[in-house]
């Protein structure tokens, strides 16, 4: 009966725990893991982004909304990418549109954020509609709009197009991405064909240099990491009118794509070492009810905010890019949206509508990888997250390689790391000095991530070349600011013992550059 009875209060206890079905849980204050037993000495004042002067931190807003380009400037972040779409600037032949993008465009730059504006998608007054041959990934995309390479007049109205929004903003935006995701059937309009876009993008580029001969092209913007897809379109000839490249690399965990980021350096260093490489956007969701990409179990608040920080030091440090950019900020769908299901065989009644190689599972909805919780926009502690780490960014801070050893004193809930020498079981760290020789040095351990942790592990870490004068310790998931434990310096050694490994990064750098209260 004891038994029973401690059954069913402990069923209640868990039930009272369980968000309603479809809605985000109201936590909306950053939550560490509260249990690092150092000394807290301050928390993180966060900082306007008109406060920074450079970063390599963006987001993308999902909105024009004044309301949100501000909680995009709260955060910090000093880049975003805005979508000016073709479909929507040109709804009548000839006839264009800019009135969202004056406001969105000079509101941003004047809160301090640089915005980089992606040009295209199909427009289906001059191409009609079209869709997939297969009819379950019909059923997830709908129909799609092909690209204007499928005519001479729509290759026309489309270069109109572009002249126009450059010419009209070519004072305000440097920066023009070309295209969507043209790897990807549903945003291309078309099978993906590197060649073909690399014959719009040459055609496009030519022509925005011709009104602003100091732009900066940015090309890709792939689904995924695609080095193949990359070199076909810079063998067409615009291996010199590119000066940046972005992907889209979403995924369970950020680390995987370091691997697939080794082989598209080799590509850009054969056709033109000096091309910059973009993480363009990217992100996760916070609840398996999202639209668009999914992910995989767990999911949560704690964790949306954890994978955030861990692409971000994955993106600048393992990706070597110079830019990474969080999708996304804000999004005003309808929960109660749901596209009927079809398509459906006996197994994906019982096991549920399936992903099918990482396609969407809905198309409708609220896209969960927001930071602002939808609908009332309050912020989720990726938010937080976030802004803790715009904050303490040294504007100088590039990556520097560093010899490093970590020693698992506790393995804490990671069981076996101290005998794992496999992904992910061993423990990354990231490295950045600024222009005075200060370094950020961040650590984390690259397991899935889980929304609370009972206990952290605990390592000794040991690098060489490297000087601290006065370090604290970060943790960015709340802001905390610790004083540190033991450390010891030996010439150009130092070694830092029983640090709090989780996973998420931590961070240690100098206490003069972190503005605390």
């Amino acid at each position: 009966m004891k038994v029973a009875l401690l059954n069913s209060i402990f069923f209640i206890i868990i039930l009272a725990e369980i968000p309603v079905f479809g809605q985000e849980p109201l936590l909306t204050e950053p939550a560490g893991p509260q249990l690092i037993n150092f000394t807290v000495c301050g928390e993180v004042i966060p900082k306007d982004s008109r406060e920074i002067n450079t970063s390599c931190w963006g987001i993308q807003m999902g909105s024009l909304r004044p309301d949100i380009i501000m909680k995009a400037s709260e955060i910090g972040v000093k880049w975003t990418r805005f979508t000016a779409a073709w479909p929507e600037i040109e709804k009548e032949k000839g006839i264009y549109d800019f009135s969202e993008t004056d406001k969105a465009f000079t509101l941003a730059i004047d809160n301090g954020i640089t915005p980089f504006v992606n040009l295209g998608k199909g427009n289906p007054i001059y191409t009609g509609y079209a869709t997939y041959d297969d009819p379950k990934m019909a059923s997830i995309y709908g129909k799609y709009a092909p690209p204007p390479t499928v005519s001479e007049e729509a290759m026309t109205a489309y270069l109109s197009y572009v002249k126009a929004i450059v010419e009209r903003y070519k004072d305000k935006i440097i920066y023009w991405e070309i295209w969507n995701e043209p790897n990807h059937q549903n945003y291309w309009g078309a099978l993906p064909d590197g060649k073909d876009y690399g014959k719009l993008l040459k055609r496009t580029a030519e022509l925005i240099r011709s009104i602003d001969p100091d732009c900066h092209i940015i090309a890709g913007a792939t689904a995924g990491i695609d080095p193949q897809f990359i070199s076909d379109f810079l063998g067409e000839g615009n291996a010199e009118l590119v000066n940046i490249i972005t992907y889209h690399n979403y995924g369970p965990v950020p680390e995987e794509r370091i691997y697939a980021a080794i082989e598209l350096w080799k590509i850009i260093n054969t056709y033109n070492p000096g091309i910059i490489l973009w993480q363009g956007e990217c992100g996760y969701p916070s609840a398996s009810s999202t639209r668009d990409y999914r992910g995989r179990s767990p999911w949560g608040l704690n964790i949306q905010a954890k994978w955030l920080l861990r692409q971000s030091f994955t993106d600048t440090y393992f990706c070597k890019t110079q830019m990474s950019n969080y999708f996304l900020l804000a999004n005003f769908g309808n929960r109660d949206s749901i596209k009927p299901r079809t398509n459906l065989n006996d197994i994906d009644r019982i096991l549920g509508f399936p992903e099918r190689n990482g396609s969407r599972v809905r198309t409708w909805g609220v896209n969960e990888k927001c930071l602002l919780i939808n609908p009332d926009l309050q912020s989720k502690p990726g938010f937080y997250a976030y802004q803790n780490l715009c904050a303490i960014w040294e504007e100088s801070y590039k990556p520097v390689s560093l010899s490093y050893k970590f020693d698992v004193i506790d393995e804490g809930i990671f069981y076996g790391i101290a005998f794992d020498d496999a992904f992910p079981s061993v423990p990354l760290l990231a490295a950045y000095k600024n222009s005075n020789d200060q370094y950020l040095i961040a650590w984390w351990l690259p397991w899935y991530m889980a929304e609370y942790l009972p206990k952290l592990a605990q390592i000794d870490l040991s690098v060489s070349d490297i000087q601290f004068n006065d370090p604290v310790m970060i943790d960015l998931l709340d802001g905390k600011v610790y004083e540190i434990g033991f450390i010891e310096k030996s010439g150009l050694q130092t070694s830092l013992r029983n640090l709090p490994l989780a996973d998420y990064p931590l961070v240690i750098c100098e206490r003069p550059l972190v503005k605390m209260k």
